[in-house]
């Protein structure tokens, strides 16, 4: 299974980083999706933005730490970073993220053990139970994304690799 998971990474990082014929026409191909996935983005922003869709408050101070493109670019080491920062500083942090891999959860509690982790898609309900369970902060691990969630802070991490990237939605690039 590790090997198939690699080379499904291999695969789309040669897509999104090549500059190869073979890539760029694929890319092409996968064009008319990449121009559905973007249509979506926006219709999903302006909801948002027009109050169509309700952006909730969250119960604590809250920082989330996510990036602008799709895979590894060290926002979960940054996150235990943040909530050990305020671990230290005499708080309780809470750690917020969808759990979808348990390996993540794993981690945190294991790097951030003072820290509550709450895995949970809805990142509400998430902070609602890491306040009821006595968080004095939030730190929320890949949620820059999350337009229905209102955070005090956004900490955008930029992975060096990403740099040689194509600058085309999903997913095209």
């Amino acid at each position: 299974m590790a090997r198939r998971h690699g080379d499904t990474h291999r695969l789309i990082r040669w897509l999104w980083t090549s500059h190869r014929f073979g890539a760029r026409l694929a890319r092409v191909g996968l064009l008319p999706a990449a121009g559905l996935w973007k249509a979506g983005m926006v219709l999903r922003e302006l909801a948002f933005r027009r109050g169509w869709r309700a952006a909730h408050d969250l119960p604590l101070p809250s920082v989330a730490v996510g990036n602008l493109t799709v895979g590894g670019s060290g926002k979960t080491p940054l996150a235990t970073w943040i909530a050990r920062h305020y671990a230290a500083q005499g708080l309780r942090p809470g750690i917020l993220l969808r759990g979808y891999g348990a390996d993540e959860v794993l981690v945190h509690r294991h790097d951030v053990p003072e820290a509550l982790v709450i895995p949970n898609p809805d990142r509400v309900a998430g902070a609602a139970r890491a306040a009821e369970e006595g968080a004095e902060v939030l730190v929320l691990d890949d949620a820059f994304q999350r337009l229905d969630v209102r955070r005090d802070l956004n900490v955008l991490v930029v992975s060096a690799e990403t740099t040689r990237a194509v600058r085309w939605p999903l997913p095209a690039g």
